[in-house]
Protein backbone atom coordinates (compact mmCIF):
# COMPACT_ATOMS: atom_id res chain seq x y z
CA UNK A 1 0.00 0.00 0.00
CA UNK A 2 0.87 3.24 -0.81
CA UNK A 3 1.90 5.70 2.20
CA UNK A 4 -0.11 3.86 5.23
CA UNK A 5 -0.81 5.46 8.33
CA UNK A 6 -0.06 5.01 12.69
CA UNK A 7 -3.08 2.63 12.16
CA UNK A 8 -2.20 0.56 9.19
CA UNK A 9 -4.73 2.36 6.73
CA UNK A 10 -4.33 4.45 3.92
CA UNK A 11 -2.92 7.94 3.73
CA UNK A 12 -2.79 9.90 1.15
CA UNK A 13 -3.86 13.18 1.43
CA UNK A 14 -4.94 15.43 -1.09
CA UNK A 15 -2.04 17.20 -3.50
CA UNK A 16 0.88 15.61 -1.66
CA UNK A 17 3.98 13.55 -2.84
CA UNK A 18 1.64 10.39 -1.61
CA UNK A 19 -1.18 11.01 -4.06
CA UNK A 20 1.00 11.52 -7.05
CA UNK A 21 2.56 8.30 -6.28
CA UNK A 22 -0.95 6.46 -6.72
CA UNK A 23 -1.60 8.45 -9.59
CA UNK A 24 1.71 7.39 -11.60
CA UNK A 25 0.68 3.80 -10.26
CA UNK A 26 -2.61 4.00 -12.42
CA UNK A 27 -1.11 5.68 -15.14
CA UNK A 28 1.33 2.67 -15.77
CA UNK A 29 -1.78 0.19 -15.18
CA UNK A 30 -3.15 2.42 -18.15
CA UNK A 31 -0.51 2.43 -20.00
CA UNK A 32 -0.44 -1.41 -19.90
CA UNK A 33 -3.91 -1.64 -21.62
CA UNK A 34 -2.77 0.42 -24.31
CA UNK A 35 -4.48 3.89 -22.93
CA UNK A 36 -2.59 7.31 -23.47
CA UNK A 37 -2.43 8.94 -19.59
CA UNK A 38 -1.74 12.75 -19.00
CA UNK A 39 -2.39 15.14 -16.35
CA UNK A 40 -4.46 18.25 -16.60
CA UNK A 41 -3.52 21.44 -14.99
CA UNK A 42 -5.78 20.72 -11.60
CA UNK A 43 -4.13 17.30 -11.24
CA UNK A 44 -6.73 14.58 -12.68
CA UNK A 45 -5.48 12.33 -14.29
CA UNK A 46 -6.90 11.29 -17.92
CA UNK A 47 -6.08 8.06 -19.80
CA UNK A 48 -7.88 7.73 -22.94
CA UNK A 49 -7.71 5.50 -26.42
CA UNK A 50 -5.35 7.45 -28.64
CA UNK A 51 -6.24 5.93 -32.24
CA UNK A 52 -8.68 8.93 -32.72
CA UNK A 53 -10.45 11.36 -31.05
CA UNK A 54 -13.59 10.19 -31.14
CA UNK A 55 -16.19 10.10 -28.34
CA UNK A 56 -15.57 8.13 -25.27
CA UNK A 57 -17.13 6.62 -21.97
CA UNK A 58 -15.06 7.15 -18.84
CA UNK A 59 -14.78 5.84 -15.37
CA UNK A 60 -12.62 6.20 -12.41
CA UNK A 61 -12.71 7.94 -8.47
CA UNK A 62 -9.96 9.42 -6.74
CA UNK A 63 -6.78 7.64 -4.85
CA UNK A 64 -6.32 10.61 -2.22
CA UNK A 65 -7.39 9.60 1.38
CA UNK A 66 -8.10 11.16 5.07
CA UNK A 67 -5.62 10.39 7.56
CA UNK A 68 -5.40 6.58 8.16
CA UNK A 69 -8.62 6.36 6.19
CA UNK A 70 -9.25 3.46 4.03
CA UNK A 71 -8.47 1.10 1.42
CA UNK A 72 -11.92 1.13 -0.12
CA UNK A 73 -12.43 4.91 -0.58
CA UNK A 74 -12.01 6.03 -4.08
CA UNK A 75 -9.35 3.65 -4.69
CA UNK A 76 -12.05 0.68 -5.25
CA UNK A 77 -13.68 2.91 -8.32
CA UNK A 78 -10.59 3.23 -9.64
CA UNK A 79 -9.67 -0.12 -9.94
CA UNK A 80 -13.07 -0.93 -11.51
CA UNK A 81 -12.34 1.55 -14.25
CA UNK A 82 -9.34 -0.26 -14.71
CA UNK A 83 -11.59 -3.42 -15.15
CA UNK A 84 -13.76 -2.05 -17.24
CA UNK A 85 -11.27 -0.47 -19.80
CA UNK A 86 -10.18 -4.64 -19.84
CA UNK A 87 -13.36 -5.77 -20.46
CA UNK A 88 -14.78 -3.28 -23.12
CA UNK A 89 -11.36 -3.65 -25.22
CA UNK A 90 -12.06 -7.78 -25.32
CA UNK A 91 -15.30 -7.53 -26.58
CA UNK A 92 -14.37 -4.45 -28.72
CA UNK A 93 -11.13 -4.34 -29.68
CA UNK A 94 -7.56 -2.75 -28.45
CA UNK A 95 -9.14 0.72 -29.39
CA UNK A 96 -12.62 0.54 -27.57
CA UNK A 97 -13.64 3.92 -26.77
CA UNK A 98 -13.44 3.45 -22.86
CA UNK A 99 -10.98 5.26 -20.54
CA UNK A 100 -10.35 6.82 -17.04
CA UNK A 101 -10.84 9.72 -15.17
CA UNK A 102 -9.32 10.10 -11.91
CA UNK A 103 -10.16 13.08 -10.13
CA UNK A 104 -7.62 14.83 -7.72
CA UNK A 105 -7.58 16.55 -4.43
CA UNK A 106 -11.46 14.67 -3.19
CA UNK A 107 -10.95 14.28 0.22
CA UNK A 108 -11.33 17.69 2.44
CA UNK A 109 -8.92 17.37 5.50
CA UNK A 110 -5.99 18.82 4.46
CA UNK A 111 -7.36 21.99 3.37
CA UNK A 112 -10.81 22.16 4.73
CA UNK A 113 -12.38 21.66 1.09
CA UNK A 114 -13.45 18.71 -0.76
CA UNK A 115 -13.50 17.55 -4.57
CA UNK A 116 -11.33 20.02 -5.85
CA UNK A 117 -9.84 18.51 -9.02
CA UNK A 118 -13.64 18.06 -10.19
CA UNK A 119 -14.61 21.43 -8.91
CA UNK A 120 -11.77 23.01 -10.96
CA UNK A 121 -12.41 20.82 -14.14
CA UNK A 122 -15.95 22.24 -14.26
CA UNK A 123 -15.38 25.79 -13.62
CA UNK A 124 -17.36 25.78 -9.70
CA UNK A 125 -14.01 26.21 -7.93
CA UNK A 126 -11.78 29.11 -9.11
CA UNK A 127 -7.96 28.63 -9.53
CA UNK A 128 -6.92 31.68 -8.13
CA UNK A 129 -9.10 30.59 -4.86
CA UNK A 130 -6.46 27.96 -3.65
CA UNK A 131 -4.31 30.07 -2.70
CA UNK A 132 -6.56 30.96 0.04
CA UNK A 133 -6.93 27.35 1.04
CA UNK A 134 -4.17 26.42 3.83
CA UNK A 135 -3.33 23.27 5.74
CA UNK A 136 -2.14 22.78 9.10
CA UNK A 137 1.63 23.70 8.15
CA UNK A 138 0.47 26.71 6.42
CA UNK A 139 0.54 24.78 2.88
CA UNK A 140 -1.59 26.83 0.64
CA UNK A 141 -3.82 24.49 -1.91
CA UNK A 142 -1.84 26.28 -5.00
CA UNK A 143 1.79 25.50 -3.78
CA UNK A 144 0.74 21.69 -2.96
CA UNK A 145 -1.02 21.68 -6.40
CA UNK A 146 2.51 23.05 -7.71
CA UNK A 147 4.33 20.41 -5.86
CA UNK A 148 1.79 17.99 -6.61
CA UNK A 149 2.31 18.39 -10.67
CA UNK A 150 6.57 18.47 -10.15
CA UNK A 151 5.90 15.15 -8.19
CA UNK A 152 4.26 13.86 -12.16
CA UNK A 153 6.76 15.51 -14.65
CA UNK A 154 6.95 12.35 -15.95
CA UNK A 155 3.35 12.47 -17.55
CA UNK A 156 2.03 14.66 -20.56
CA UNK A 157 0.48 17.86 -19.56
CA UNK A 158 -3.01 17.83 -21.39
CA UNK A 159 -6.44 20.15 -21.76
CA UNK A 160 -9.29 18.33 -20.32
CA UNK A 161 -11.02 16.66 -23.48
CA UNK A 162 -14.60 17.05 -22.09
CA UNK A 163 -15.71 17.43 -25.19
CA UNK A 164 -15.46 13.58 -25.88
CA UNK A 165 -17.00 12.50 -23.21
CA UNK A 166 -20.33 10.38 -23.68
CA UNK A 167 -20.50 9.49 -19.88
CA UNK A 168 -18.35 8.90 -17.14
CA UNK A 169 -19.24 6.28 -14.13
CA UNK A 170 -18.18 6.42 -10.45
CA UNK A 171 -18.10 3.45 -8.09
CA UNK A 172 -18.02 4.27 -4.68
CA UNK A 173 -17.97 2.78 -1.09
CA UNK A 174 -21.20 3.97 0.70
CA UNK A 175 -21.17 5.65 3.76
CA UNK A 176 -24.05 5.16 5.24
CA UNK A 177 -24.99 1.95 7.34
CA UNK A 178 -28.13 1.74 6.47
CA UNK A 179 -27.45 0.54 3.08
CA UNK A 180 -27.03 -3.38 2.57
CA UNK A 181 -27.59 -3.59 -1.22
CA UNK A 182 -26.14 -1.68 -4.33
CA UNK A 183 -27.04 1.93 -4.49
CA UNK A 184 -27.83 3.46 -7.28
CA UNK A 185 -27.50 7.11 -6.76
CA UNK A 186 -30.26 9.69 -7.78
CA UNK A 187 -29.50 12.70 -5.80
CA UNK A 188 -26.41 14.42 -3.87
CA UNK A 189 -26.43 16.33 -1.19
CA UNK A 190 -25.01 19.62 -1.05
CA UNK A 191 -23.43 21.07 2.36
CA UNK A 192 -24.60 24.44 3.10
CA UNK A 193 -22.07 25.88 5.47
CA UNK A 194 -22.51 28.79 8.02
CA UNK A 195 -20.01 30.78 10.65
CA UNK A 196 -21.45 32.06 13.42
CA UNK A 197 -19.83 34.70 15.68
CA UNK A 198 -20.82 35.35 19.49
CA UNK A 199 -19.37 38.64 20.61
CA UNK A 200 -20.11 38.87 24.44
CA UNK A 201 -18.22 40.34 27.42
CA UNK A 202 -15.32 38.76 28.75
CA UNK A 203 -14.66 38.85 33.11
CA UNK A 204 -13.21 37.02 36.01
CA UNK A 205 -14.96 33.94 36.18
CA UNK A 206 -14.55 34.03 40.23
CA UNK A 207 -16.24 37.74 40.62
CA UNK A 208 -19.00 38.26 38.08
CA UNK A 209 -22.03 37.09 39.10
CA UNK A 210 -24.23 35.03 37.27
CA UNK A 211 -26.94 37.38 36.68
CA UNK A 212 -24.36 39.63 35.03
CA UNK A 213 -22.87 37.45 32.48
CA UNK A 214 -23.16 37.83 29.07
CA UNK A 215 -21.10 34.60 27.78
CA UNK A 216 -20.43 34.02 24.84
CA UNK A 217 -19.38 30.33 24.90
CA UNK A 218 -23.06 29.68 27.14
CA UNK A 219 -25.08 31.56 23.87
CA UNK A 220 -22.76 28.91 21.74
CA UNK A 221 -23.99 26.19 23.50
CA UNK A 222 -27.56 26.80 23.35
CA UNK A 223 -27.32 27.61 19.77
CA UNK A 224 -25.39 24.52 19.15
CA UNK A 225 -28.78 22.48 20.80
CA UNK A 226 -31.11 24.55 18.15
CA UNK A 227 -28.98 23.55 15.19
CA UNK A 228 -29.89 19.80 16.26
CA UNK A 229 -33.27 21.23 17.42
CA UNK A 230 -33.95 22.56 13.33
CA UNK A 231 -32.70 19.09 11.93
CA UNK A 232 -34.27 16.51 13.75
CA UNK A 233 -37.52 18.47 12.86
CA UNK A 234 -36.68 17.62 9.40
CA UNK A 235 -36.87 14.37 7.43
CA UNK A 236 -34.09 11.64 8.34
CA UNK A 237 -31.83 12.72 5.22
CA UNK A 238 -31.78 16.40 6.36
CA UNK A 239 -28.66 16.65 9.34
CA UNK A 240 -26.86 19.64 10.64
CA UNK A 241 -23.53 19.15 12.52
CA UNK A 242 -21.59 21.87 14.72
CA UNK A 243 -18.14 21.04 13.72
CA UNK A 244 -15.92 23.69 14.74
CA UNK A 245 -16.01 25.96 18.30
CA UNK A 246 -13.38 28.58 19.11
CA UNK A 247 -13.67 30.90 22.22
CA UNK A 248 -11.38 33.88 23.24
CA UNK A 249 -10.08 34.47 25.46
CA UNK A 250 -9.66 30.53 25.94
CA UNK A 251 -8.65 31.00 29.91
CA UNK A 252 -9.97 28.73 32.55
CA UNK A 253 -10.59 31.62 34.62
CA UNK A 254 -12.02 34.03 31.94
CA UNK A 255 -15.45 34.48 31.02
CA UNK A 256 -15.78 33.76 27.59
CA UNK A 257 -15.82 37.09 25.78
CA UNK A 258 -15.72 35.39 21.57
CA UNK A 259 -17.44 32.16 20.29
CA UNK A 260 -16.97 30.82 16.80
CA UNK A 261 -18.91 28.13 15.41
CA UNK A 262 -18.83 26.46 12.36
CA UNK A 263 -22.08 24.60 10.83
CA UNK A 264 -22.42 21.87 8.24
CA UNK A 265 -25.86 20.86 7.34
CA UNK A 266 -26.49 18.64 4.50
CA UNK A 267 -30.27 17.47 2.60
CA UNK A 268 -31.30 16.71 -0.87
CA UNK A 269 -34.46 18.85 -0.14
CA UNK A 270 -34.36 22.54 -1.10
CA UNK A 271 -37.48 23.41 1.22
CA UNK A 272 -35.61 21.32 3.79
CA UNK A 273 -32.94 23.09 3.66
CA UNK A 274 -34.27 26.38 3.41
CA UNK A 275 -36.25 25.90 6.96
CA UNK A 276 -32.84 24.65 8.74
CA UNK A 277 -31.49 27.57 7.03
CA UNK A 278 -34.11 29.89 8.43
CA UNK A 279 -34.55 27.87 12.01
CA UNK A 280 -31.01 28.65 12.67
CA UNK A 281 -30.55 31.98 12.25
CA UNK A 282 -34.22 33.01 13.94
CA UNK A 283 -33.02 30.94 16.91
CA UNK A 284 -29.39 32.69 17.03
CA UNK A 285 -31.12 35.88 17.09
CA UNK A 286 -33.23 35.16 19.93
CA UNK A 287 -30.53 33.31 22.05
CA UNK A 288 -28.65 36.85 20.96
CA UNK A 289 -31.40 38.93 22.47
CA UNK A 290 -32.07 36.71 25.68
CA UNK A 291 -28.69 36.42 26.88
CA UNK A 292 -27.42 40.17 25.75
CA UNK A 293 -24.54 39.64 22.89
CA UNK A 294 -24.47 40.40 19.52
CA UNK A 295 -24.14 37.23 17.27
CA UNK A 296 -23.95 37.11 13.21
CA UNK A 297 -24.84 34.05 11.01
CA UNK A 298 -22.81 33.89 7.62
CA UNK A 299 -23.26 31.67 5.03
CA UNK A 300 -19.83 30.32 3.88
CA UNK A 301 -20.93 27.88 1.49
CA UNK A 302 -24.32 27.48 -0.53
CA UNK A 303 -25.41 24.94 -3.00
CA UNK A 304 -28.73 22.84 -4.01
CA UNK A 305 -29.09 19.15 -4.03
CA UNK A 306 -27.65 17.75 -7.07
CA UNK A 307 -30.09 14.96 -9.44
CA UNK A 308 -27.51 12.86 -11.03
CA UNK A 309 -28.55 11.44 -14.70
CA UNK A 310 -31.71 9.96 -14.40
CA UNK A 311 -31.34 8.05 -17.82
CA UNK A 312 -27.62 6.20 -16.44
CA UNK A 313 -29.48 5.61 -13.11
CA UNK A 314 -32.45 4.08 -14.95
CA UNK A 315 -30.54 2.08 -17.01
CA UNK A 316 -28.91 0.98 -13.88
CA UNK A 317 -31.72 -0.40 -12.43
CA UNK A 318 -32.97 -1.66 -15.24
CA UNK A 319 -29.42 -3.58 -15.81
CA UNK A 320 -29.31 -4.68 -12.43
CA UNK A 321 -33.09 -6.43 -12.77
CA UNK A 322 -31.60 -8.29 -16.00
CA UNK A 323 -28.41 -9.62 -13.47
CA UNK A 324 -30.32 -10.84 -10.55
CA UNK A 325 -28.46 -8.25 -8.83
CA UNK A 326 -29.75 -6.32 -5.63
CA UNK A 327 -30.19 -2.67 -6.04
CA UNK A 328 -31.79 0.49 -4.65
CA UNK A 329 -32.08 3.86 -5.36
CA UNK A 330 -30.54 5.72 -2.97
CA UNK A 331 -28.95 9.54 -1.88
CA UNK A 332 -26.04 10.37 -0.52
CA UNK A 333 -25.32 12.59 1.84
CA UNK A 334 -21.67 12.75 1.30
CA UNK A 335 -19.95 14.57 -1.72
CA UNK A 336 -18.44 13.03 -4.83
CA UNK A 337 -16.72 14.09 -7.82
CA UNK A 338 -19.57 12.67 -9.73
CA UNK A 339 -22.06 15.07 -8.79
CA UNK A 340 -19.55 17.54 -10.35
CA UNK A 341 -19.24 15.82 -13.44
CA UNK A 342 -22.96 15.67 -14.07
CA UNK A 343 -22.84 18.95 -14.60
CA UNK A 344 -20.56 18.39 -17.82
CA UNK A 345 -21.43 14.65 -18.67
CA UNK A 346 -23.97 12.42 -18.05
CA UNK A 347 -22.57 10.82 -14.70
CA UNK A 348 -23.62 7.45 -12.90
CA UNK A 349 -22.72 6.99 -9.24
CA UNK A 350 -23.10 3.40 -7.90
CA UNK A 351 -22.51 2.63 -4.05
CA UNK A 352 -21.08 -0.71 -2.66
CA UNK A 353 -22.06 -0.68 0.82
CA UNK A 354 -19.27 -1.57 3.40
CA UNK A 355 -18.55 -3.91 6.17
CA UNK A 356 -20.92 -2.30 8.79
CA UNK A 357 -20.97 1.18 7.17
CA UNK A 358 -17.03 1.24 8.18
CA UNK A 359 -15.76 4.46 6.38
CA UNK A 360 -12.64 6.55 6.35
CA UNK A 361 -11.08 4.02 9.10
CA UNK A 362 -8.62 0.99 8.32
CA UNK A 363 -11.16 -1.09 9.23
CA UNK A 364 -13.23 -0.21 5.93
CA UNK A 365 -13.70 -3.21 4.00
CA UNK A 366 -16.52 -4.78 1.36
CA UNK A 367 -17.88 -8.17 -0.05
CA UNK A 368 -16.27 -8.83 -3.32
CA UNK A 369 -19.78 -10.56 -4.00
CA UNK A 370 -20.94 -7.06 -4.15
CA UNK A 371 -17.71 -5.11 -5.68
CA UNK A 372 -18.14 -7.59 -8.36
CA UNK A 373 -21.80 -6.79 -8.89
CA UNK A 374 -21.26 -3.26 -8.76
CA UNK A 375 -18.84 -3.76 -11.82
CA UNK A 376 -20.96 -5.73 -13.51
CA UNK A 377 -23.85 -3.18 -13.79
CA UNK A 378 -21.59 -0.58 -14.78
CA UNK A 379 -20.12 -2.33 -17.43
CA UNK A 380 -23.54 -3.29 -18.75
CA UNK A 381 -24.63 0.68 -18.53
CA UNK A 382 -21.35 2.03 -19.91
CA UNK A 383 -21.27 -0.67 -22.61
CA UNK A 384 -24.40 0.31 -24.45
CA UNK A 385 -23.50 3.66 -24.18
CA UNK A 386 -19.97 3.02 -25.08
CA UNK A 387 -20.55 0.66 -28.39
CA UNK A 388 -23.75 2.40 -29.68
CA UNK A 389 -22.21 5.01 -32.26
CA UNK A 390 -25.80 6.08 -33.27
CA UNK A 391 -26.15 7.59 -29.14
CA UNK A 392 -26.00 11.01 -28.58
CA UNK A 393 -22.88 12.44 -27.65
Amino acid sequence: MIASGPAGGADRPAYSAAEAEAMQLVAGWARELGLDAGIDAHGNLWALPGSDHGPVVTAGSHVDTVPDGGRYDGALGTVLALELVADLQTRSGPDAPVGLLVCAAEEAPRFGAGTMGSRLLVGTLRPEALAALHDPDGISAADALAAYLAELDGLPRIQPPLWRLRAHAEVHVAQRRALRQLGVVTTVASPRRFAVRIDGQAGHSGEVSMAERHDALAAGAEIVLAVEAAARAEPPETVATVGTITVAPGALSVIPGEARLGIDVRGISSDSLGRVDAGIRAAVAEIARRRGVTAEVELIRGGEPVRMDPELAAAALTAAVALGIPATETWSGAGHDAQHLTAVVPTLLLFVPLHDGESHTPAEGADMDQIVQAANVMDAVLARRALDRGAAV
